[in-house]
């Protein structure tokens, strides 16, 4: 493990659009698995309308693992956190 190797992730995060997409879509699917083995059932738009009931800030640093992203077959609102894939 090396700061270097974090460096070519970050590079090829940013310059490759495949790779983020994948790896977008991978995490999306990863958390729908983790979601479901925690025995809650949702969609990707009955989370956003829960999340818009909730005061701003509300969530904190958990927000991140709830940001909008791509699904395998549709963009959710075509948004993502002003972190992006990390927080």
């Amino acid at each position: 493990m090396s700061i270097e190797s974090a460096r070519q992730f970050l590079v090829k995060l940013t310059e490759d659009q495949d790779f983020c997409s994948s790896l977008t879509r991978r995490l999306a699917q990863k958390r729908r698995e983790l979601v479901a083995e925690a025995g809650y059932d949702f969609t990707e738009e009955e989370l956003e309308e829960a999340k818009s009931t909730l005061s701003p800030g509300a969530l904190g640093h958990v927000a991140g693992w709830f940001c909008d992203v791509d699904n395998e077959t549709t963009r959710v609102r075509g948004r993502r956190c002003g972190g992006g894939l990390w927080h």
